[in-house]
């Protein structure tokens, strides 16, 4: 018996005129004819399902009795698996295609699959919600096809799965011609099993571009950023560069540029962390103008230590200085450690290494900076 239970991306729409089926002359008709859908399916409102082209959707749908029935089982049985009127009515709406499904036959046996993955409860109905071209696209044999695809690369159900929270279109994504051929492109650059793991689970996306450009990508993390394939910044030098055309690219040189970087000073620190070619403009411009203009470190300073610009301006750097200052400034240290040191530590790390050991002298700082206020 199906333990009904829920969770999906948004889909093209049916490749039909409102035209081509509601005449001018005919729309009062057709008005008539939706206004009692409506008043039979109260799931719908007008706010989502009364524009022309939703209409013709709707009314082509269920052009027959053998339809009419098909679209209430399956606005009856989206509701029973979990999804709220308006999640219904998205659906409906994305979607309209669906409303022709035939439950039995078509529905339970594709949710029954992602049940015995373990998909199930609010995690089922996040994935419908947000992907249901999952139900329409993708058949119950190629859905358990890429369920165990995804479970063999990465190791464990609990992974598979929490790739697909991630990026929950990623079952839509074609197995043969797209999912497969990244994998083994990957893999032939020499990219080990456990790494394919972890980059598959933080950014599973990777595997979902053209292999064409993931193969371009992976030339462009060598030949334009310096990276051997050897290299332990490979992996996230491809993370960037498959995230970023080629022109994308370009703005990111010239906004280091502006900042008073040389080329070379970008390549360089992008060797050590490629992941800083991401950051934005107003997120590099906040942190030069804290390390280089108020604390006057050079930019080779930060070439040298890249993590630095990648931290939480609010939650770590700012609420961090203001501290050691203070510890600073009453000698309360041995030695002061350079602000690179204490900056690198894990919160709980930093927490035992400086705030904990002063907590009884100082509680008043302590209380400020555990609760999160302003460190004087």
């Amino acid at each position: 018996m199906l333990n009904l239970c829920s969770n999906g991306v948004r889909g093209s729409t049916l490749l039909l005129h409102p035209t081509t089926l509601v005449r001018p002359h005919s729309a009062s008709i057709a008005s008539d004819l939706f206004e009692g859908y409506l008043v039979n399916n109260p799931v719908l409102s007008r706010g989502a399902a009364s524009t022309p082209t939703t209409l013709t959707k709707v009314l082509v749908c269920r052009s027959s009795p053998e339809k009419k029935n098909n679209s209430n089982s399956t606005i009856d049985f989206l509701k029973k698996i979990g999804l709220d009127d308006s999640q219904v009515e998205k659906i409906v709406d994305w979607r309209p295609r669906l409303l022709r499904s035939n439950v039995e036959k078509t529905l339970i046996p594709k949710i029954r699959v992602l049940q015995d993955f373990g998909i199930c409860g609010p995690e089922l109905i996040s994935l419908i919600a947000s992907n249901p071209s999952l139900l329409t696209t993708v058949s119950t044999k190629n859905l358990l096809a890429k369920l165990d695809f995804l479970k063999s690369i990465l190791g464990s159900v609990e992974n598979a799965r929490n790739a697909i929270k991630k990026v929950e279109w990623l079952l839509c994504a074609n197995l043969t011609n797209i999912l497969l051929p990244n994998f083994e492109l990957l893999k032939s650059y020499g990219i080990s099993d456990e790494k394919l793991q972890k980059l598959l689970v933080t950014y599973p996306r990777c595997l979902c571009y053209n292999p064409k450009w993931v193969q371009e990508s992976l030339v462009r993390v060598e030949q334009v950023l310096g990276i051997p394939r050897e290299s332990g910044m490979f992996l996230y030098g491809f993370m960037v560069m498959v995230s970023l055309s080629k022109r994308d690219l370009e703005l990111k040189f010239e906004l280091f540029k502006r900042c008073g970087w040389r080329e070379s000073d970008v390549l360089e620190m992008a060797k050590r962390n490629p992941r800083c070619l991401l950051i934005s403009e107003s997120r590099l411009k906040t942190r030069m103008d804290f390390f280089v203009n108020k604390l006057g470190y050079e930019i080779g300073y930060l070439i040298a230590r890249p993590a630095l610009l990648t931290y939480s301006m609010e939650e770590r750097i700012l609420r961090r200085y203001a501290f050691m200052q203070v510890l600073e400034e009453r000698n309360l240290l041995r030695r002061n450690p350079s602000i690179y040191t204490y900056m690198k530590l894990t919160e709980s790390q930093f927490l035992d290494a400086y705030v904990l050991r002063f907590k009884d002298n100082l509680p008043e700082l302590y209380e400020a900076y555990v609760g999160g206020q302003e460190v004087r």
